[in-house]
This record gives C-alpha cells, structure tokens and sequence, in this order.
C-alpha cells in the first residue's frame, strides 16, 4: 500500500530541489539519504543567473548572496603571461534579475536550510527499485520496502535506483584527473587582475581558481604520464 506520492533518493542538490518544487505544489515527498547527514561535499561551488532565479521563489537566493561572495565577471587567461578575456555579467541586466554569479561552498546545506527540503530518512542506502502496477518500491539495505507512487533517483553515479531500471548512464567521463585543494592562500595578491571564478591555462596544462568568502578553491589537472594508474570511481 502506497503511503506517499514521490520517494526521492538521494539528498544531494538534486534530490533536495526536487523534494522541495513538489512539497511547495502540496505534494507529499519523502527524502532517504544513504549518509548520516546532508552531503556537504565541496564540488560545484558557483551559482549561475538561472539557478539563482530558480532558488528565488524558496528564499535560498537570498541566502546564498548573503553567506556566498558575488562574482559580477568571470575570465579565461593565459598563465603566467596574464592575457586575459574577462566576461562581463552584467551585460544579462536585461534578461536576469541577478547578472552575477554567486560562490558558495555548498549546495546541498542552502537548500536543505529550508524545512521543506529536509530528509526524513538519514542511513537509509537504497538498493534497488521494483514496480508493481501503480506502485514503485524502494528496497533499502537494511531490509526496508517503502512504497510510493513515483521515485526520483538522484543518488549520483552509481544509482542503485538507475541500476535496478537497468539504465545506462550516457556519455564519457573526462579523460583526466583533476586534483581539488583548497586554501587561504591569497592568489589576489600574486596575480594581478583576478577573477573571482578564473580559468587559467599555462604550457602543458590548465587550472582553475574560484574564491570563496575565506578561501579559495583551486583545481589543478596533473599530466597522466605513461606509467601514472588513471583514479577510477571504487565500487559502491
């Protein structure tokens, strides 16, 4: 018997604006997340004009600018000779309320501060997803079945929601390694003219360096050499 209309798994950003469009449409949404917490990774950090539209009606815009750091331009340069084109956001002005773009550390803990996007389920793994007529049950590791009217997988790139349909994940992913550091670094003191979300691109390779309101990001691509072992996703 079915006791809610839509299971989402999976509280990451996905999931989470997912749980929180249809619970402000009065639909009854259930949230089960395989961690003990919200996921507070620092992957994606930098808020477009239409995200920050799309957040706006829910409050999380506001919160985002307030605790995020505004970046009205972003630029691809050469390194270290400092050529650079800088691209203006504000030429948007006329078809976004929010020209700009915002970094923040995460995506995940903005959208789960609204009570409407919260999970209800934390250490709840799914494991698969079975149909039966009108209804879609989600099995969980330790044994649990909940049912429901529909399910949203948005448990990343190894969705046992996916695996269980039997759906491939198109597509390649990229073929090389990127290394995430963070750091207090003061890059703006260093190189002149700075973005607050810069690509930089330097014989043999590339980086990029987006700030933070106290730190900055850097993501750094090493050369895969011919005796280098490529990093792969370890098993589920």
């Amino acid at each position: 018997m079915q006791n809610t209309d839509v299971i989402v798994v999976g509280a990451g950003p996905v999931g989470l604006t997912a749980a929180l469009a249809l619970r402000q449409a009065g639909i009854d949404v259930r949230v089960v997340e395989a961690g003990a917490d919200i996921p507070d990774e620092l992957r994606a950090s930098t808020f477009h004009p239409p995200t920050l539209e799309m957040y706006e009606p829910y409050g999380i815009t506001a919160e985002l600018l307030a605790d995020g750091l505004i970046c009205p331009t972003w630029q691809v340069r050469l390194h270290p000779s400092g050529e650079r084109a800088v691209f203006d956001l504000a030429i948007l002005r006329d078809d976004t309320r929010h020209p700009i773009a915002c970094n923040a550390s995460s995506r995940s803990s903005a959208v789960s501060s609204t009570p409407r996007a919260r999970p209800r389920t934390f250490n709840a793994r799914a494991t698969g997803v079975t149909q039966d007529g009108d209804t879609a049950t989600v099995e969980l590791e330790n044994g649990t079945r909940l049912p429901a009217k529909f399910v949203i997988g948005a448990d990343g790139a190894r969705s046992a929601v996916r695996q269980a349909l039997d759906i491939d994940f198109a597509g390649d992913i990229y073929p090389e390694t990127t290394v995430l550091v963070t750091t207090k670094f003061p890059f703006e003191r260093h190189i002149e003219g700075l973005s607050n979300v810069s690509y930089c691109w330097k014989p043999g390779g590339n980086f990029t360096l987006m700030r933070l309101k106290d730190l900055w990001r850097v993501s750094v691509y090493p050369r895969l050499t011919k005796t280098s072992t490529p990093w792969s996703i370890p098993p589920a």
